[in-house]
């Protein structure tokens, strides 16, 4: 995102600006940030103002990142409303699960053909930490080592456009997901991941392409219980309200 930005504006410290990139750019990772976190609910508004003022950047820097989240999928910008976190449609994020785990699929069985001892101590360890995450009950340690695994096997593919596409992927997903980040989607627990590492391992690509896909068709399945109980039970709830009206 290009911005010929001095760095005159002020910027909040929460930004840790860095030399060389655009006050836009930081303004973009910090809204991406809460939008994946939740701290942005889908269908929110987002006001251009109060982001400005609270950033403590100019409103045209504020433009330009809502611009690129706009492209990313994340956002939607409509005429005479403004900005808004995008609700997405369950249909969507059910054929992005699917694009991905294809995509996925392909990742693995590349870096069965890649892997280095390098990177197969990387993926040991970030099974380890999560070992050591279930132990504690970390949920969010859990989640963070997981989105680590898949993401060292997609650079383990080689293919710079492979990694491209999933990380659209990834981050559109994890919009969708936010929506459920309070509900219980089943004990945690690593034991796909490492079948995939083993495969990776014994540079068996076909079965570590087998058991990606398998992996994230199953996380699929069970965001799909989770989402339609979700759904079912907010509508029950929204007609028991519709009725209590005068």
């Amino acid at each position: 995102m290009a911005e010929s930005d001095s760095g005159t504006e002020r910027v909040s410290s929460s930004l840790h600006v860095l030399r060389n990139v655009s006050i836009s750019e930081l303004v973009y990772q910090q809204v991406h940030q809460k939008i994946l976190s939740g701290d942005l609910q889908p269908g929110e508004h987002m006001n251009e103002n109060r982001l400005a003022a609270s950033l403590e950047v100019s409103r045209a820097s504020v433009r330009e990142a809502l611009r690129q989240l706009e492209k990313d999928g994340l956002i939607e910008i409509t005429k005479n409303k403004g900005p808004f976190v995008r609700d997405m449609p369950s249909e969507e994020a059910w054929e992005l699960y699917d694009i991905r785990a294809s995509l996925e699929g392909l990742a693995a069985e590349l870096a069965a053909k890649n892997r280095t001892e390098y990177d197969l101590g990387r993926l040991t360890q970030c099974l380890e930490n999560m070992d050591r995450a279930i132990a504690r009950g970390d949920e969010a340690g859990i989640f963070d080592y997981a989105v680590d695994f898949h993401r060292i096997v997609a650079a383990m593919s080689g293919s710079q456009n492979l990694v491209n596409m999933l990380t659209g992927v990834w981050g559109r997903l994890v919009l969708f997901r936010s929506k459920f980040s309070r509900l219980h989607l089943g004990e945690p627990g690593n034991s796909e991941e490492k079948r995939i590492l083993a495969a990776i391992r014994d540079r068996d690509g076909e079965a570590a392409s087998a058991l990606m896909k398998a992996h994230i068709t199953g996380g699929k399945e069970g965001l799909m219980k989770h989402a339609q109980e979700h759904e079912a039970t907010a509508g029950s709830r929204a007609a028991v309200s519709g009725r209590k009206k005068p």
